[in-house]
């Protein structure tokens, strides 16, 4: 026995020695610690703890340590290590208060710690790149990897589990009896379940069978007793977040429509990494019933694709009841993405939905209750020669869900931007004016098929155009190109309206100039030539029975002309403001200021020079009409000698930098206000045309966009017929002006700063709809973040149209709002609504709460009025692995608030 405790001290001292590094490794004699599988002692200068394992053709080695002892029996080729021992074998580790390692055998036993009540005070803890458990006892056989634990405690994907037995295999898998399993991280979990065989395979999944789920709910922050919810005999759980084989836990749900059902029952199938397929589908107790599949596929970024479908039978109620109502409906979708090369790629969405429009706001597509149509379109589009040549193809369809209206539209495109055929590259380079030279190209079909009232229509548009260029530089800065093109269009419409097809066609002949002339004027010109080919006119004659119209072919048609030019610059101002910059950090303000001036001239081609206008007697006088009035093309210009002002101010504000950086600047653009109008001289009346005037400003914040615009009359109207007339408004004294229409957007948003420490950027806001879409979105979880302490969302849309001046104005006000609080690290509280100022009412009201406890969730959502007013209640577990586990009931509130 002295003999022992002699071998355990002096091997103590020795590791403490070398370990400090105040023995050196090549003065130990007689003490070596390198084994061999030969069995043989060799003197080796290699760091004490290093072990190379007997019979592993690997030759790998362990590294060991202990705290308090370290005993080697040389007779029995084992060691112990005692006190925080540990042992390292590649990516595996074992630690423990004790650790025996029988070295002939290459395996371990490792042993825990308890208390007088059973308790593991210190357990051994096995981990490798799978994961960790900790265990009363763990054997393990470094050459296998196959081992066995008893009471054991792991932690593998944010899983927690525990077992009384566990063993190892070679792969890792774990064999668990009587084990639980839980993602609650509390010391007394909210829940778990409990099965007497799981299988584990980390990383991947559980296998357990038979299980079942209890909850051990805490109320006023009191437990109450575990409850067991869920027995099943058999049912896998993903460890990871990606896709996973398996039964689609069902959710129990409940409305007042349907009373209880279950939801999302089916089946997913990962066929591999690039297929996978979900069927899955609802039913209650009252006799309704769902079943919608979902297909996708993809590979890499060359393609990816989804098919789904869905058929739903509900009924409201039960049969016997005065309001039952039934329902059918169906929907299909399919998508694919294709990109079959850096040039070409196929898009393609199409969608169909039919039977009875019955939905809530957990429809499956909610787009169409916004746009209340299914669109669909598909196109395939390929460039060539470096992006010059473009060439595509694409459908669109629109189902108007309200009515039976439908469109369709089909088209092609083929455009060549310019080229120089005379340059290097082409037909080689000529060293002349020839080099200058450009042509660009393009063509195009269009078929349009639309149905609006039961009335079908049909539209068949062509076009073909090419245009030769030529570019010269006149000296410095200055430069023009000229272009000559030719354009034909060709159009066919079939309708109901019309016993006999309507066709024409028209050629273009177009002459233009762009130029920048003097460094800092843009000046572009062109002439346009127009020739209608229509095949028939129109004869109107007087008779007893009153005006009688006859369809004439073999017309010539007509031909119209027209001649624009425009002339553009920048004017630049600069104010410095030194007296704002100590207050508002304003140093300066730059004005740009630019004027587009442009004219148009044409004919008046209703005119008696022109054979495009008949007359006719309708008994009392005569009448003038268009011959071309029912043709594909029949719009004649009257005659126009038009001058027009536009008029862009852009104001830019130079900041001094609010940040570390001295004398860093920032500049801001401040407002952006346009106005514009023109004047003919050719008109006989009314010369003026409408001022329309804009304005947008992002000046007090990024986040708060400001924008308007207003559309102004110069002359009066007559105060009998509410027409315009040729007197200005100022004669009447009214102001200088008179108003048309107008409309003012304002979005807001912002937010506090992230509990976490992030700035917590907000969204943008791009559209007044932006915040009404949201709320389709409510039944997620996963947007709701109690790291916000609150954030705020408006948005305001204002639109007055004042056509008719003898009647009142129409205006359209809509206010949406969305307001989140956090009043407390796990409330969440959310109100999200529209509020119709114009008829006093609330537009989609919700109300959300949300209470994060722990390891669930809980939410409730409220619809007070309007079409979908509703309720919901939801609670479901947070881990994304096990996020379908959800408990939903809901049904409408008619009965709360009428």
């Amino acid at each position: 026995m002295s003999q022992i405790k002699r071998n355990i001290v002096v091997t103590a001292f020795l590791c403490l020695m070398v370990h400090t590094g105040l023995f050196p490794l090549d003065e130990l004699s007689g003490a070596e610690n390198v084994v061999h599988g030969s069995g043989e002692e060799k003197k080796n200068s290699s760091a004490p703890d290093l072990l190379p394992l007997p019979g592993d053709d690997t030759k790998s080695v362990i590294t060991f340590s202990a705290k308090d002892s370290l005993l080697y029996h040389f007779d029995r080729k084992s060691m112990e290590l005692m006190g925080k021992a540990r042992i390292d074998r590649e990516a595996t580790t074992v630690t423990a208060p004790k650790i025996v390692v029988d070295l002939a055998n290459s395996t371990l036993d490792a042993f825990g710690t308890a208390n007088s009540s059973g308790t593991l005070t210190e357990p051994a803890v096995f981990s490798n790149r799978e994961g960790s458990f900790n265990a009363e006892k763990i054997t393990y056989t470094f050459t296998s990897g196959k081992g066995e634990t008893t009471n054991i405690a792991s932690r593998s994907s944010q899983v927690i589990f525990s077992g009384e037995q566990v063993t190892r295999k070679e792969n890792g898998e774990l064999i668990v009896r009587g084990g639980t399993f839980t993602t609650c991280d509390d010391p007394e979990p909210h829940y778990w379940v409990s099965s007497d065989y799981m299988r584990i395979i980390p990383g991947s999944r559980i296998i357990a069978r038979p299980f079942v789920m209890y909850i051990r709910p805490e109320i006023f922050s009191k437990r109450l007793p575990a409850i067991p919810v869920l027995p099943l005999p058999f049912m896998v759980f993903p460890l990871h977040e990606g896709r996973a084989s398996g039964v689609i836990i069902p959710r129990l749900s409940h409305d007042s429509d349907r009373g209880y059902y279950f939801s999302d029952l089916g089946y997913f199938w990962a066929v591999n990494d690039y297929v996978d397929m979900r069927i899955e589908g609802d039913i209650a107790f009252n006799g309704s019933w769902r079943l919608g599949e979902r297909f996708r596929y993809k590979s890499g970024d060359a393609f990816s694709g989804i098919l789904e479908g869905e058929y739903e039978r509900f009924f409201k109620g039960d049969e016997d009841d005065s309001d039952y109502e039934k329902y059918s409906s169906w929907n299909l979708k399919f998508e694919h993405h294709q990109e079959f090369d850096p040039s070409s790629a196929l898009d393609m969405r199409m969608q169909f939905q039919g039977g009875d429009r019955n939905y809530d706001l957990n429809t499956i597509n909610t787009e169409t209750i916004v746009n209340e149509q299914a669109d669909s379109y598909a196109s395939f589009g390929k460039t060539s020669d470096d992006e010059n040549s473009m060439f595509s193809v694409g459908y669109q369809r629109s189902d108007y869900l309200q009515s039976s209206d439908e469109g369709q539209l089909l088209r092609t495109e083929f455009y060549q931007n310019r080229y120089y055929p005379f340059r290097s590259g082409r037909l080689g380079s000529l060293g002349d004016w020839r080099d200058n030279v450009s042509v660009t190209s393009g063509a195009s079909f269009r078929a349009l098929f639309s149905s609006v009232d039961d009335i079908g229509s049909y539209d068949y548009l062509a076009d073909a155009n090419v245009q030769v260029g030529y570019y010269h530089e006149l000296s410095g800065s200055d430069k023009i190109l000229f272009t000559q093109g030719v354009a034909l269009q060709g159009n066919l419409i079939a309708d109901d309206d019309y016993s006999d097809n309507r066709y024409g066609m028209r050629l273009t002949l177009p002459f233009r100039m762009q130029s920048t002339l003097f460094r800092h004027f843009n000046v572009n010109a062109g002439l346009y030539f127009n020739h209608y080919f229509v095949g028939n006119d129109l004869l109107k004659s007087f008779d007893s029975d009153g005006i009688r119209e006859t369809r004439r072919n073999g017309s010539e048609g007509f031909s119209t002309w027209n001649f624009n030019a425009d002339v553009s610059t920048r004017l630049y101002g600069t104010l410095q403001t030194p007296f704002l910059e100590g207050l508002t950090g304003l140093k300066a303000i730059r004005h740009t200021l630019i004027p587009v001036i442009s004219y148009t001239w044409n004919p008046d081609f209703t005119g008696s020079d022109y054979d495009y206008y008949g007359t006719v007697y309708d008994g009392s006088g005569y009448l003038r009409y268009n011959r071309f009035e029912h043709s594909v093309y029949h719009d004649i210009p009257e005659g126009q000698s038009s001058v027009g002002l536009t008029l862009k101010n852009i104001f830019h504000g130079r900041f001094a930098s609010s940040g570390d950086a001295r004398g860093a600047e920032r500049t801001v653009q401040l407002l952006s206000l346009s106005a514009s109008t023109s004047y003919n001289f050719a008109a006989g009346q009314m010369p003026w045309a409408p001022l329309l005037i804009t304005a947008s400003s992002t000046a007090l914040s990024p986040n708060f966009l400001l924008s308007a615009g207003a559309l102004y009359d110069f002359y009066s109207f007559d105060r009998l017929s509410g027409e315009r007339i040729d007197r200005l408004q100022a004669e009447d004294g009214k102001g200088l002006l008179r108003f048309l229409s107008g409309y003012f957007n304002m979005s807001f948003n912002m937010q506090g700063k992230n509990r976490s420490g992030s700035s917590g950027r907000p969204e943008a806001l791009r559209a007044e709809q932006a915040i009404f879409r949201e709320r389709f979105s409510a039944d997620d979880f996963s947007y709701v973040d109690y790291d916000v302490p609150w954030k705020l969302r408006l948005s305001l849309f204002l639109r007055s149209e004042r056509s008719d001046p003898l009647e009142d104005a129409e205006t359209t006000a809509l206010l949406n709002a969305s307001a989140k609080v956090a009043l407390s690290k796990n409330w969440q509280v959310g109100v999200n609504t529209g509020y119709d100022i114009e008829q006093n009412k609330f537009v989609f009201p919700m109300l959300q709460v949300y209470r994060d406890l722990h390891c669930w969730q809980m939410g409730f959502q409220w619809v007070p009025s309007g079409e979908f007013n509703s309720y919901s209640f939801q609670i479901g577990l947070k881990a994304s692995q096990f996020d379908d586990i959800r408990f939903k009931t809901g049904g409408k509130t008619k009965g709360w608030t009428e």
